[in-house]
Parts: structure tokens; C-alpha cells; sequence
């Protein structure tokens, strides 16, 4: 269990259960902390342990013994599943993730299977190439929606209790945990937790609060709709499938159609197809990851137009939060301390790091890393994508401008125009304040 961390609704634990019992064996879980995964900090693994320790009690309700080990991934699995009958895993979107499954798949002596459990449309089935942008995918996902977007049946172990051949480590002290992982000592976030039952919360807040209006409203930062569920949705704490039946359930109940109103249509659009296009992107666009992504339009004409424009800002000034945008200062500073943004601030933070930067390769480096650092559902397709979308990515030609060539660009006065930013910048001061006033929130 790594990338699909819950203990409902996850199609790999189901199957690994239908399995144990065809066979009257034994089943346990095994999630491997390594300190050395990519660009992880305290921030993310305490969102992740906080998660982990509800897992652990949903798996001991169901006669699950789960271990936790520190380690590195291919060993540790490889040790594990010495003598066992099938190994089942979750799948991953992420080129190492991949590779890491293909090689416990090719050094294991037994079955090892990869269930699907990030994605609604397994992305192998959904296609064999990159798409170019949500037009050309959104066809296929809605053909395939009736197949995949169904409930999960969720079957009781039947067999014996699973015996684990290995110890695992407390994960209660997340201190001690950090430390021995020697990780990044970022700060954690106190204003959430992570867990399956914290993302059905705000799942269920969103339903009754947002959904109706998120079509006309998801762009106001000022006003916040969004579903704030990318956290859980990266750490596996909670399944895009679940999330999307119960939208539909609130909409009207779950059926063959995929539209239900402008809302519930509006966020799916977000949920299943701009998801699904980041995974594909993960999985087969070349250059993955890096400025190598970026369409060769778009880095044609940033190249053509790469030129000073007013100030070039120092990555320090900038991760300081010291610009001359108070906006961009505003978003950037919740950021830092929240781990998440709204998303189109999200598209407006990029924009004008690409123009305050002196080339968009830098600008691609250092938007990336901060993704990567911060965000709590950093390091993911969606994150990934995001940062390539501002150099053009999944995007189309507009009128040539300075430094950003014929890719689009967001300005100030557009900003001001899509939503109220003093009512903003007065939203991000009174949630920094609060973060403040209750330290122990967590």
C-alpha cells in the first residue's frame, strides 16, 4: 500500500481480499516509508502518517494485520513477499512509480498484479499516446465513464488472519519517524488533517456548500468553491470514484449521463477529464517532469520573446514573497504556510513567476521545485501539468506579447476582473491570522 492509502473504497486492498479468499490464505498490508522518494519533506510524510494511523485501525477492524517499515521500496517489498502466494499493489501515474512496480513485477517469484486506484479510466485502456489537451481526450473518458465509474463492492476477509513475517515500526511518533527517515524538516500544515475520514468531510462540506455553484464560481478565489480535495486525492486517502459518485449522487443520482447541471458537469470537467489528462501526460508525454514537456510551439515562441520585461526578480526575492504584486505575495505566503492555493491563483502565480524570470526554463525549474516543496499535493500529474500549462502545455496560441510569445499570459487587470482581490487578500490575512491563533489545530 503505497499510493492508495485508505482503507475503503481501494482497489487493490479489495482485490488482494477477493484473492485470499478464493485461496483460504492468509492477507496483510505492507506500506514502505523511504525517506529517499522523491522531493518528500516533514510536510508531506506527517500528512501521510496521519493518514496511515487511521488506515492501521480500519484494517485491524477488519482482520488486517498492516506493518510499516522504513526502508527502500524494492527491497523491502522483495523481502516481504519471499513465500507468498500473490503480491497485489496499487498502481502509480509517475514514471518511477512505474518503474518500481515493473521491477519488484520482473524479481518476485510470484504473481504481482498493479490495481488501479488513482485514476477513474485506467490510463492504458483510455489511450496509447499524449494527448494534445482535454478536447481531444474528454471523448473517450465520457465513452468509458459508464464502465469504470461504478461502486466498489467491498468484500470481507473470509480466510485466516494474515501472519506477517515481519516487524514494523510505531507510527504514532511522527518526531521519531521524521528522524529516522532524515527528511526535510518543512513544517507540517496544521490547518488539515489526512485521512480518509477528514477528506469525506470536506467532500461532504463541499457537496452541501459549493457544488450547486461551482460552475459560475469556481474561479473566485474571493469566494472559494473549490472541492480542496487534491491533498487527500494525491496521498490516496480518498478515491477520484468515490468522490465523483457522490457528487452525482447529490446531483441526482448516479446514471448513465455524465452531465447533471452546470455545476456537478463543471466540477467532473475538473475531477475526470483534467485529471485523467495529467495522468496520461505522466504516462506517456516525453520529457515528463521537465522543461522538455512544454509543446514545441510554445517553446519556440518563448524562446523568440525571451527579453527583460520591467524587473527580473530573484527566485530568493520571489520565494520571500517580496514582489511588487501584492496578490501574488498574498497566495504565495498561504502557500508556504497552508500547502495549497487556489487553483486559478494557482495559474496566475505561474504566470508571473514566467514573467518576472529571466528565461521560462528557469522559470519552469524554479516553479516546479516550489510545486514539489509546498503543496501538499505537490509532486502529482495534476502539479506536474499545472506548471507545464503556464509555458503552454494542453493550451493553444493567443496574441504575441512579450516575453510569453504567442502563450497565453494572465495580467493584473484580467485578475482583478475574474474575481474581488481586495476581498481576497482580506480572506488569505484572516486565514493566516486564524493558522496563528491556533497552533494546535491540528
Amino acid at each position: 500500500m503505497q499510493r492508495s492509502q485508505r482503507g475503503w473504497n481501494n482497489p487493490a486492498l479489495a482485490l488482494a481480499i477477493e484473492l485470499a479468499n478464493e485461496r483460504r490464505s492468509g492477507l496483510w498490508v505492507l506500506c514502505v516509508l523511504d525517506g529517499r522518494y522523491p522531493e518528500a519533506n516533514a510536510r508531506h510524510f506527517t500528512f501521510l502518517l496521519e493518514g496511515l494511523s487511521e488506515v492501521r485501525e480500519v484494517l485491524r477492524e477488519r482482520a488486517i494485520p498492516l506493518v510499516v517499515r522504513i526502508g527502500q521500496f524494492l527491497p523491502e517489498v522483495l523481502e516481504a513477499a519471499a513465500g507468498a502466494g500473490i503480491l497485489v499493489c496499487d498502481e502509480h501515474p509517475e514514471p518511477f512509480g512505474r518503474a518500481l512496480r515493473a521491477a519488484v513485477g520482473a524479481r518476485v517469484d510470484c504473481a504481482a498484479l498493479a490495481v488501479e486506484g488513482d485514476a477513474v479510466i485506467p490510463p492504458a485502456l483510455l489511450a496509447d499516446h499524449a494527448h494534445i489537451g482535454a478536447r481531444t481526450i474528454r471523448p473517450a473518458v465520457h465513452r468509458m465513464l459508464p464502465e469504470f465509474l461504478q461502486p466498489q463492492v467491498e468484500p470481507g476477509l473470509s480466510g485466516p488472519a494474515g501472519s506477517p513475517p515481519q516487524e514494523g515500526v510505531e507510527i504514532e511518533d511522527a518526531g521519531s519517524l521524521m528522524r529516522s527517515l532524515g527528511v526535510d524538516d518543512l513544517a507540517p500544515v496544521r490547518v488539515i488533517r489526512g485521512g480518509q475520514a477528514a477528506a469525506r468531510a470536506r467532500l461532504g462540506i463541499f457537496i452541501e456548500n459549493h457544488l450547486e455553484n461551482y460552475a459560475q464560481n469556481h474561479h473566485r478565489a474571493d469566494l472559494d468553491v473549490s472541492s480542496d480535495l487534491s491533498a487527500w486525492l494525491h496521498f490516496g486517502h480518498i478515491g477520484p470514484v468515490e468522490v465523483a459518485l457522490a457528487c452525482m449522487q447529490a446531483a441526482g443520482g448516479p446514471g448513465g449521463e455524465f452531465e447533471r447541471g452546470p455545476g456537478i458537469t463543471a466540477f467532473l470537467e475538473q475531477l475526470i477529464v483534467r485529471r485523467e489528462l495529467a495522468i496520461n501526460a505522466a504516462r506517456f508525454l516525453a520529457g515528463y517532469g521537465t522543461p522538455a514537456m512544454v509543446p514545441a510551439w510554445a517553446q519556440k515562441t518563448l524562446d523568440e520573446h525571451a527579453m527583460p520585461y520591467g524587473d527580473v526578480l530573484s527566485e530568493e526575492r520571489m520565494e520571500a514573497c517580496d514582489t511588487p504584486d501584492p496578490v501574488w505575495n498574498a497566495a504565495m505566503t498561504a502557500m508556504k504556510i497552508h500547502g495549497t492555493m487556489h487553483n486559478y491563483l494557482r495559474m496566475y502565480w505561474g504566470k508571473q513567476v514566467l514573467l518576472w524570470s529571466a528565461h521560462w526554463r528557469e522559470a519552469f525549474t524554479t516553479l516546479l521545485r516550489w510545486n514539489n516543496r509546498y503543496f501538499l499535493d505537490g509532486r502529482d500529474p495534476n502539479g506536474t501539468v499545472g506548471v507545464a500549462w503556464v509555458f503552454g502545455l494542453h493550451d493553444r496560441p493567443f496574441g504575441r506579447r512579450p516575453v510569453f510569445g504567442a502563450v497565453r499570459s494572465m495580467t493584473p487587470r484580467g485578475l482583478a476582473r475574474k474575481l474581488d482581490v481586495d476581498a481576497y487578500l482580506r480572506k488569505v490575512e484572516e486565514s493566516l491570522h486564524r493558522d496563528h491563533e491556533a497552533p494546535n489545530k491540528r
